[in-house]
Parts: structure tokens; sequence; C-alpha cells
């Protein structure tokens, strides 16, 4: 196929998931409480390898404003499709979190997520991105996390919310997910362009803000190996952008979602646990990694995690968490004789298509 022709299919496929991804979506019918659905502590690496203790929440919000993602669950779990922002039930969660108990773990990192992007105004109001940063100032912690889609990071989001910080440091995640065009935009099916990544990433450094980034490991419509290949590959593109590390994220599948539907027809499961292994070992030579365990171990919610066989699956989990805090790949394990290493391959856009495209055809036909 001529250029013309491959960006067509790729531009008509992109919107025949789009529109499946919408599809799926779970309206909430009942209101959930104004409570963050997930408060827990845990210890992150930098990439420099400094440690800290984290307290991390997902608040209760309005869900995200651009849920097209094709593995995302999350709004099946806020108050998606009810309302929109709601300002004082924002407000009142982070006023109850930065209250500390006499029980609670020593942290300095708090990271807020709002299961989509917080300065989407959409999502998080002006006046409360604002009033939360002048209220965490007030804390003592030393550094804030929020995360967001890079179109939102704008000067105009973050210079006030930087400056109401005052002393804290400021980390925004950003979901790249892949720096291929074909896997982020169609594939994973986000509304993340490489110029908006990296326009966000260039302010947030002439802000002096740490950019987070979160590539996936495996998604829908890719070979494992390719798979592999292409998280090798986003880290380096991430790292010549001078960013210091990234979060790799393996896919998990959860209902309501394009990811769970295709492995409801038989043509999807959730990353072998040594394709993590294997895309971690080949992005270490590139920048510093660490691993979002709770994607192969979560409570949060109902999911398929990635896997192995019995005898290596708990050893895989428990060497990517101790990785994920030392950075040494002596905490990996080495091999189990359920599967042998994979060989990365080239990302070769007309076969990915092609099998995508009839993918598509074969689980409509089921449906």
């Amino acid at each position: 196929m001529s250029v013309t022709e491959v960006l067509a299919t790729e531009k008509a496929l992109r919107h025949r998931i789009t529109a499946l991804s919408r599809s799926l979506r779970e309206v909430t019918v009942v209101e959930h409480l104004q409570k963050p659905r997930y408060v827990g502590y845990d210890t992150i690496r930098d990439a420099d390898g400094t440690t800290h203790g984290r307290k991390k929440a997902i608040l209760m919000s309005g869900g995200c404003s651009v849920p097209t993602c094709t593995m995302c669950p999350f709004t099946n779990y806020n108050n998606f499709g009810l309302h929109a922002a709601n300002p004082n039930g924002l407000r009142d969660q982070v006023a109850t979190l930065l209250h500390r108990s006499d029980d609670e773990p020593d942290y300095d990192v708090l990271a807020l997520y709002n299961d989509g992007s917080f300065f989407a105004r959409r999502e998080v109001p002006a006046d409360v991105q604002i009033d939360i940063a002048r209220r965490v100032a007030a804390t003592g912690v030393r550094r804030l996390v929020v995360e967001s889609l890079p179109q939102f990071v704008t000067t105009d989001t973050l210079e006030p919310f930087v400056d109401a910080l005052g002393d804290v440091q400021l980390e925004v995640g950003i979901g790249l997910q892949s720096a291929d065009r074909l896997v982020r935009e169609t594939l994973v099916n986000t509304r993340v362009t490489r110029e908006s990544f990296e326009a966000a990433v260039a302010l947030m450094q002439a802000h002096t803000v740490i950019p987070k980034v979160y590539l996936m490991v495996g998604p829908p419509f890719l070979t494992e190996a390719e798979a592999v290949t292409d998280v090798i590959d986003s880290t380096a593109y991430v790292a010549s952008r001078g960013v210091d590390g990234v979060t790799v994220c393996p896919t998990r599948l959860a209902p309501n979602t394009v990811a769970w539907w295709l492995y409801q027809r038989g043509h999807y499961h959730a990353p072998n646990l040594w394709s993590v292994v294997d895309a971690v070992r080949g992005a270490h030579t590139k920048a510093a990694v660490r691993v979002a365990c709770i994607n192969m171990r979560g409570t949060d919610f109902d999911s398929i995690y990635p896997d192995s066989c019995e005898r290596c699956a708990n050893p895989i989990v428990d060497g990517l968490v101790s990785y994920s805090i030392s950075g040494d790949l002596v905490d990996l394990p080495a091999a189990c004789r359920c599967r042998e290493p994979i060989q990365p391959v080239a990302l070769d856009h007309d076969h990915i298509l092609a099998r995508t495209a009839a993918t598509m055809d074969a689980c409509e036909a089921i449906a």
C-alpha cells in the first residue's frame, strides 16, 4: 500500500475502534460516594536511585473526558457519565487525605490521581486545581504527583499551579503508552500525539516539573514479541527527549473495554509475565525503569492479570516489585522452562494493520 492508503486505512480503523470503545463504556447509574476509591502506601525509586515513601490516592471523580483507550477500565469505577466535575467533592476528598494520623506510614511523595487528566478543567476546575495546590503546599509534602493527557498541560494550566505549590516539587504523569504512532493512536486509541507529548515535556522541563512517562506492555492487536520491541524502542525515544525514566504498565483486562471484548472472543490475552521481564531487561539500558506492579496483582477492581505458569508467576511478580525499588537486574528471575525468552521483532505497520482489521472482522462476526 502507498503511504496515503496506509494512513487512510489506519484512520478508518481508528474510528472503528473508537466507536467500539465508547460503546463499551459503563455509565454510572448510582452516584459513588465522594471518597477516594483507592488509598495505598508504597516505596518508589527516582531515576537517580533515590527512594521515597509514597501515599497514593485515586479520587472519586466524574471520570476521564476523553475515554477512548482500548484497555482503560476506570470509567467503570467512578462517576463517569453521571455529572460533571464535583468541585466540593474533590476539595473535601483532598482535605481528608492531607490529614495525617498517628499510625499513618511516613511519606514525602503524595500522588493524587483522578481517573483522567488533572489539568483538564472539565474534570478538575481551575479554582479547584489551585486550591489543591495551596492545601498541599501547607502540608510539608516534598513532591506532588498528578497525571494528565499532554494536550491539557499548557502554560495557562501549569504556571499558576506550580506557583501555588511553592516549594513542593511537581511531577506530572503522562500516559504516552507507545512512541509508535500506529500503536499509540490506533491500537491503544489514546488521544496523545507525538507533538502534544513533546510540547508538554518541554514545557514541564522549562518549569522544573518532573515528567513521569507511562509505557504500555502488551497493547491489544500486537504479538508478544512486537510488544517487547515497542517498549524498548519507546523507552529509547523517551530518553531522547531528556526524560530519565519510564514506568512500564503491563496490560490487565477489565470488563467494558475493547481489550476485554477481544479476550471474550478469543483474540487477546494479558501479556505473559516473561514478556514484562523481557521488556524491562531491554529497556533497562535506555533509561531508569519502574514497573507498575499493581497492574499485575492489583486488588482495586476486577481484572485478568498478566500471568505465567504456577512455578514462576509469584517469583516474577516479587522480582519485578524488588527491581522497581532497587533498579538492579539481579532482582529479576532468570528463566523458567515454561517459556523461552522472546526475541524482539520490528513493527511492520502493514502487517499490524491487516491483522488488526482481520481481528476486528472476526470478533464482530462472533458478536
